[in-house]
């Protein structure tokens, strides 16, 4: 009998052991996947669809547990769209900005809900994205005209628009801040159409020119006023810069179809 009890005081033991351990696994937290950025950019980060963070991923080939997005905004879009932007953080310190276009609530009705989403377009920024605020003058050096030798310095900058900033800082991937326009003139365009040419330097010392094409009053008469505006076509001016001539990849739409800019 005494055997009995001890051997059943030891199996007890056993099984109470097994039980703890157990209940001490379930307790504990399971592992963490890698981060996706910082803890305060992980804090930050915005929730978004498994087909946006898909999107994005096919876009700038990152792994979608290796980003975070840190911003979203609604962004102007052709009528029947609505496009958003995405600022993005990557593990290795890489920073974009991505645009999605999808049909709008008139456009999935007007193509009787055949209209699909456009891929993610992506812009890799050089400085922290997500800044605010633009700069309103550039730094004024000393003394009267530039030294022998020396670069010429731009022009005094002028206003343009939030709209208009917002497109030229996604063409050449820099944030409004960090560049300002010194010269705005009209440049020829199609019937139906107007085009104007921003002469734009940034704070890194590049220099570029950028076409933005919208509707003419007749054009938007003609389209009932659904025709939008393009999204910027900026080509490098900056002198020795091996980009020098090259110009961005905007998003084609029906302007720039109608003005010969897409490829």
């Amino acid at each position: 009998m005494k055997f009995g009890t001890a051997t059943a005081l030891v199996a007890l033991s056993l099984l109470g052991s097994g039980l703890s351990d157990s209940a001490s696994a379930a307790a504990r937290p399971a592992a963490k996947p890698a981060a996706a950025a910082t803890e305060a950019e992980a804090e930050d980060a915005v929730q978004l669809s498994d087909k946006a963070a898909k999107k994005i991923s096919m876009a700038i080939g990152e792994e979608v547990g290796d980003f975070v997005v840190t911003r979203q905004e609604a962004v102007e879009a052709p009528a029947g769209n609505k496009a958003t932007e995405y600022t993005v953080r990557t593990q290795r310190g890489r920073s974009y900005k991505c645009q999605i276009i999808e049909p709008s609530r008139a456009g999935k009705i007007f193509s009787f809900g055949t209209a699909g989403g456009g891929d993610a377009l992506c812009t890799e920024f050089a400085g922290p994205a997500g800044g605010k605020g633009r700069a309103a003058a550039a730094p004024a050096g000393k003394g009267g005209g530039p030294a022998a030798g020396a670069k010429p310095k731009p022009g005094a900058p002028i206003a343009v628009g939030d709209k208009i900033a917002k497109k030229i800082s996604t063409a050449i991937g820099v944030e409004p801040s960090q560049f300002v326009v010194t010269a705005q003139e009209d440049v020829e365009a199609n019937v139906g159409q107007r085009a104007t040419e921003y002469t734009v330097h940034t704070n890194a010392g590049k220099t570029y020119k950028c076409q933005i094409i919208e509707a003419s009053r007749l054009g938007r008469i003609a389209t009932f006023g659904t025709a939008g505006s393009s999204d910027a076509l900026c080509t490098d001016f900056t002198k020795g810069s091996r980009d020098q001539g090259k110009t961005n990849q905007a998003a084609c739409n029906a302007l720039l179809r109608a003005a010969h800019k897409c490829d």
